[in-house]
C-alpha cells in the first residue's frame, strides 16, 4: 500500500471515529458509559438489620443497568474517592488521563459522575470543589463525551441550610459546577428526588442502606447502599435515562 493511500485509510478511520463519538445517543447499541465515583458504587454493603448480605458485584448499580439495558458501564468508582485532591491519591479531576483512556480510540458514549460525599465530609473548601468539578466536567464535554452529574447523597435529617449541612451546600455546589460548564439542568440525576434518601425512622429507608450489629446494638451507616439500595439506584437512573433519549430497557 502507498503511503498516500496509507494516510486516505487512516484519515478515513479518523473521521469514522470522531463520527461515532460525536453522535448523541438515541438508546441504540452499543454504548459505553464510564462511572466515576466512591465507595457507594464500588461496594454493595450488606443490612444486617434486614438479613440482606454484601459483597455481591451482580447487585452493583454498573451490574444491573447492564443486565438491564445492554450498555457497557465502565465502573471506575474507588473507595474513599474525592473530585478535589486532598492526599497522595489523586480526586477525579486529576485523574483525566484515565478517562482518555477509557474513552479510547473509538470514544465512549458518556461518564455518570457519581462523587462528593467525601469531599463533603473531608477539609475541601466549598470553592474549590465545584471548580474541580467543573474543570473535568469541561474536559469531559471537549473530549465529546456525554455527562450525568448525580449529586452526592443526602445525609440523615438534611436541613436544605448551605450554612447548616455541608451536604447540602455541596449538592448546590455540585449543581451549579455542572450546569456552568455546560451540562443541561436535566442531566443531573437528584439520587433524593426519587426516594433514595437515609432515614433512620423509616424502615423502608434503613432497606436501601448499610447496617451492622455491633455489640448487640444496630449500628445504621446511611451511606452506603444495600442490595436493594443499588437495586432502587439502578432502577431509577434507567428511568432518567431512559426518558432523556439516552438508554432502552431491555
Amino acid at each position: 500500500m502507498s503511503r498516500s493511500m496509507q494516510l486516505c485509510v487512516t484519515g478515513a478511520t479518523l473521521a469514522i471515529a470522531s463520527a461515532a463519538h460525536a453522535q448523541v445517543p438515541s438508546g441504540q447499541l452499543p454504548q459505553r458509559w464510564i462511572l466515576a465515583g466512591d465507595s457507594i458504587q464500588a461496594q454493595v454493603f450488606g443490612n444486617a438489620e434486614l438479613g440482606l448480605p454484601g459483597g455481591d458485584a451482580r447487585d452493583l448499580t454498573a451490574a444491573i443497568i447492564m443486565q438491564d439495558t445492554g450498555v457497557a458501564i465502565q465502573n471506575v468508582s474507588s473507595p474513599g474517592a474525592t473530585m478535589t485532591t486532598t492526599t497522595v491519591f489523586a480526586g477525579l479531576k486529576d485523574q483525566q488521563p484515565m478517562v482518555s483512556f477509557i474513552d479510547g480510540f473509538f470514544g465512549a458514549t458518556g461518564i455518570i459522575i457519581t462523587i462528593g460525599v467525601n469531599d463533603a465530609g473531608g477539609s475541601v473548601s466549598s470553592s474549590t470543589y465545584p471548580s474541580d468539578y467543573a474543570s473535568l466536567v469541561a474536559f469531559a464535554l471537549r473530549a465529546g463525551l456525554q455527562v450525568v452529574c448525580v449529586p452526592p447523597l443526602n445525609e440523615p435529617n438534611e436541613v436544605a441550610d448551605i450554612t447548616v449541612s455541608r451536604r447540602f451546600a455541596f449538592q448546590i455546589a455540585t449543581y451549579f459546577a455542572c450546569t456552568g460548564a455546560g451540562v443541561p439542568a436535566n442531566n443531573i440525576f437528584n439520587p433524593a428526588a426519587v426516594g433514595i434518601v437515609p432515614d433512620p425512622a423509616d424502615p423502608a429507608k434503613r432497606r436501601l442502606f448499610a447496617s451492622s450489629i455491633v455489640n448487640g446494638q444496630l449500628q445504621l451507616d446511611s451511606i452506603h447502599l444495600s442490595s436493594a439500595g443499588h437495586r432502587l439506584f439502578a432502577d431509577r437512573l434507567i428511568d432518567f435515562m431512559v426518558a432523556r433519549g439516552f438508554w432502552r430497557r431491555r
